[in-house]
C-alpha cells in the first residue's frame, strides 16, 4: 500500500533537480527540511552533469548522481539511460521530490519507484502529473523560488526551520582559495569579488559600470578578484571591463580560472560580492558574504539574493520584469545598459557602511 504524509517514515529518499547552477542551488533549503524532519534520512540528489557542485560535501545530501547529457552514439547512451534506471529501482526509495517539473524528471520519478513521489501541478492538464502521487502548486509570481520549492516539504506535512542556502565547497577547494590569497596578498575579508558575466549575456551590465564600482573599492582600500566562467563570452566581458580606467583599484584578474567549488571558497572570504542575477550571486547568498545584485529583465522578486545583506538595483523600465531575453530579440537589455554608474555605486557606499 502506498505510504501517506501522515505514516510516512522514509529511510531514502530521491530529490530531482534537472536545471541549471543557481536552479540546484536555489533547491538545498528543501534537503535541509528532509534532514530537520528525518535526520537518519539517506537522501540521493539527481542533477544535472555540471552542477553537482552545489549539492557535493553537503551533510544533507549523501548521494549526488549527476546525469549525462552526452554521450559517444546512440548503444552508448542507451547503455546508460539503462543503467541509470537500474540503480534508481536498486536503491528502493521511500519518497521522491521532483522539483524540476518538466517531463524527464517526472519520468525518472515514476521509474524510480519510490513509495511516494511528490511533484509540481502542471499549469495545464498534463499527463505527467500522474507520475506523482501528491502534487504541490508551484504558481505565485510574488513567491521567492525557494518558498515555491518549499511547497513540496510541506505539502508533506512538514514544517522548514532553517531555509538559508546551503553551500560547501570542500577541503581541496578551500586549499586552493587559500593559496591564491597568499600569492595575491588578499586578507579574508579584505577584498571583493567582482563577477561581471552570466551564462545569460542580456542579464549583463556595461563594463563601464563595473569599472564604476571597480574604482569605488579601490578608493575604499579593497582588492578587487575578478572571476567569470570559462565560457569565451564571459572572460571576453571580463577583459573589457579591464580595459577601462579602473585606478585606484588593484584588481587580479581570475576569470576563467577556478572550477564552481574554487570560486565559493573564494567568495566565501570577501568582504562583498558584485554582480548580476547569476549562479554566483546565488553562491555568495549561501555562503553568507554581502550581494550587490544588478537585476534587468529577470524578477528579483523570484531570483533575488536569499537571506544575505544584499542591495538589489533594477533596470528602469515599466514593463520589468519582461523575462524577455534582450529587448526586441536583441540579446541587450536597455533596462541593464541605461542604469546610471551613480545608482550601484550608491547602494555599494550603503553595503560597505552596513559591513
Amino acid at each position: 500500500m502506498r505510504q501517506t504524509p501522515d505514516s510516512l517514515n522514509p529511510r531514502r529518499a530521491l530529490v530531482i533537480k534537472l536545471g541549471h547552477i543557481g536552479d540546484v542551488l536555489v533547491t538545498t533549503p528543501v534537503f535541509t527540511a528532509l534532514k530537520e524532519a528525518w535526520p537518519g534520512l539517506a537522501i540521493t540528489a539527481l542533477v544535472n552533469k555540471g552542477t553537482e557542485a552545489m549539492v557535493a560535501n553537503s551533510p544533507y545530501v549523501d548521494e549526488v548522481i549527476a546525469l549525462k547529457r552526452d554521450h559517444a552514439g546512440l548503444p552508448a547512451e542507451m547503455a546508460y539511460q539503462l543503467g541509470l534506471l537500474r540503480r534508481l529501482r536498486r536503491a528502493r526509495f521511500d519518497l521522491s521530490l521532483e522539483l524540476s517539473g518538466g517531463d524527464r524528471g517526472a519520468f525518472l520519478s515514476l521509474a524510480s519507484g519510490a513509495g511516494l513521489r511528490v511533484g509540481f501541478a502542471p499549469k495545464k492538464k498534463h499527463i505527467r502529473a500522474r507520475a506523482f502521487h501528491l502534487l504541490a502548486d508551484a504558481r505565485g509570481t510574488q513567491n521567492h523560488v525557494v518558498e515555491t520549492f518549499l511547497r513540496q516539504p510541506r505539502a508533506l506535512g512538514l514544517k522548514p526551520g532553517d531555509t538559508a542556502l546551503k553551500l560547501f565547497p570542500g577541503a581541496g577547494a578551500q586549499a586552493k582559495a587559500d593559496s591564491l590569497m597568499a600569492e595575491h596578498q588578499l586578507a579574508s575579508g579584505g577584498f571583493a569579488v567582482l563577477h561581471p558575466a552570466s551564462r545569460w549575456m542580456f542579464k549583463c551590465w556595461t563594463p563601464q559600470g563595473y569599472a564604476a564600482l571597480a574604482r569605488r573599492l579601490g578608493q575604499a582600500g579593497l582588492p578587487v578578484v575578478m572571476t567569470a566562467a570559462p565560457a569565451a563570452k564571459e572572460r571576453e566581458l571580463a577583459a573589457r571591463v579591464l580595459e577601462q580606467d579602473l585606478r585606484p583599484a588593484r584588481v587580479i584578474n581570475l576569470a576563467g580560472q577556478l572550477d564552481l567549488s574554487q570560486l565559493a571558497a573564494l567568495i566565501a572570504h570577501a568582504r562583498v560580492f558584485l554582480g548580476v542575477d547569476s549562479a554566483p550571486m546565488h553562491m555568495a547568498a549561501a555562503l553568507g558574504t554581502p550581494v550587490l545584485a544588478l537585476f534587468g529583465p529577470s524578477g528579483d522578486k523570484m531570483w533575488g539574493p536569499w537571506q544575505v545583506r544584499a542591495e538589489v538595483i533594477t533596470g528602469e523600465c515599466d514593463r520589468r520584469p519582461c523575462g524577455q531575453d534582450g529587448c526586441d530579440g536583441s540579446k541587450v537589455s536597455r533596462c541593464l545598459v541605461e542604469l546610471a554608474p551613480e545608482r550601484a555605486v550608491e547602494a555599494l557606499e550603503s553595503l560597505l557602511g552596513e559591513a
